[in-house]
């Protein structure tokens, strides 16, 4: 028997939830919505989910991987929109393999329908509150009701002053310290820290959140620096960290060549030197600039922020094909670049990016060589070079990575090196020659 499950895009009313993660992956009771779906469907003996996302897929396939810890056999297909039930069922749940209950758009948790979680703030703390004694299933290990409406995960630390009010939830691994309260109606999410006086009523304290002393949090989801009050959908950002912040912000930095990886860059620029020295001088000769400045954007944790994060790295100008990008074995050699990984966009490039499916470009290490110039696609930015690079944010892998660089660089072998001048350049060289002299 198998299963569809149709993960959630774009929701206006909840959009500060889908900030840093998908909706399907964002935290529910330690656990994410496609988690409860997947232990669900397997519950009920189904053997092969496909899990449809459009947001941020990689993130989707972080969590599930390929099922292998429910027993299942899961597999994550990238979508660039959000597909509807009837679509969802005409593209790939025609075969009477699918049943008709196992067709599913996750906006409500497993035994829950009558609680939709995406219609509002209220109706997901709602929905979470009324999930308390749904999430203890038998795969979840540590986790007891040490008192009627009271859960408290492995691994927490609460301090004996502490007081837990019902129905309050205590995730894995955290801390409660002296004299604070907790609930009633809260929920602190693993790894959360409650500094000494704090008080969290009828709220949610997001994974990794620090709660500082004596701050009261109340009617809210907390996540990291964000502050949603649920009750009237106002969103607040904390700028102060002793009050509120992430204990797991850090600065997304781009994955760079390994330290073998970058001598083998510096090697390869030394070899080929010769070659880069021709196309300087005919550069010259041409009245050219020997390199252009081009400016990348870094790849990014959140795809959906508009904050860009720039490099700057060269081209070599009479350079074609591999020869263009000579310059970047040293960007390769600084850490900027990794040998495979989607090229990288200027910043009006990251802008044009319309969906999540082609934003997952930036979700992937910037590289010297990428999956499209494996398969010939070597400039611009048209619909396939976006859906080969879209790929690679899914499914990079050291398999893959050197199906790219054996691909790359047998179509180096065979490439013309130096790039041709058009007919258009030299008459406007030409052109600018003739100027002076007129108006002398």
């Amino acid at each position: 028997m198998n299963a569809l499950l149709i993960c959630p895009a774009d929701r206006p009313a909840v959009a500060c939830l889908a900030e840093n993660t998908p909706l399907a992956t964002t935290p529910l009771l330690g656990r994410t919505l496609v988690e409860y779906w997947v232990e669900s469907l397997a519950s009920r003996g189904v053997k092969r989910i496909l899990v449809l996302a459009s947001d941020r897929p990689h993130h989707v396939r972080a969590v599930v991987n390929d099922g292998t810890r429910w027993g299942v056999q899961v597999e994550v297909l990238p979508q660039s929109r959000e597909l509807t039930i009837g679509e969802a069922r005409q593209k790939y749940a025609s075969s009477p393999e699918f049943a008709e209950e196992h067709i599913l758009l996750l906006d409500c948790l497993p035994g829950l329908p009558d609680h939709p979680l995406f219609e509002s703030y209220a109706g997901w703390f709602k929905a979470l509150q009324s999930y308390f004694p749904l999430a203890i299933t038998p795969s979840r290990l540590g986790m007891r009701e040490v008192h009627p409406g009271v859960w408290i995960g492995l691994h927490a630390q609460i301090a004996p002053t502490a007081q837990l009010q019902a129905p309050c939830w205590i995730g894995e691994a955290a801390l409660i310290s002296e004299n604070a309260v907790i609930g009633p109606g809260a929920v602190v999410e693993n790894c959360a820290i409650i500094e000494s006086g704090a008080r969290v009523t009828e709220s949610i304290i997001g994974p990794e959140t620090f709660v500082g002393q004596m701050i009261s949090v109340n009617q809210s989801i907390a996540h990291g620096s964000t502050l949603v009050n649920w009750k009237n959908d106002s969103c607040l950002r904390v700028p102060d960290a002793f009050f509120l912040c992430s204990l797991s912000e850090r600065r997304f930095a781009a994955e760079s060549a390994s330290p073998l990886g970058r001598l083998i860059a510096l090697l390869a620029m030394i070899l080929t030197s010769p070659i880069a020295l021709v196309a300087m001088l005919i550069s010259l000769l041409r009245g050219e600039n020997t390199v252009q400045l081009r400016l990348g954007v870094r790849p990014q944790r959140n795809v959906r922020s508009a904050a860009l994060q720039t490099f700057a790295y060269y081209e070599l100008a009479s350079g074609s094909n591999w020869l263009k990008r000579w310059p970047q074995f040293w960007s390769v050699v600084r850490g900027d670049l990794a040998w495979v990984g989607n090229r990288p966009l200027r910043p009006t490039q990251a802008l044009e990016l319309t969906n999540d499916f082609e934003r997952l470009w930036l979700a992937a290490p910037v590289g010297l060589i990428s999956l499209a110039d494996a398969h010939g696609c070597t400039e611009g930015m048209n619909d396939e070079i976006c859906a080969h690079a879209s790929y690679y944010a899914v499914n990079a892998s050291r398999r893959l990575d050197w199906f790219v660089l054996t691909r790359g660089f047998f179509r180096a072998a065979f490439a013309i090196p130096i790039r041709r001048r058009s007919r258009r350049a030299g008459a406007a060289v030409a052109l600018t020659q003739l100027v002076p002299e007129q108006e002398s």
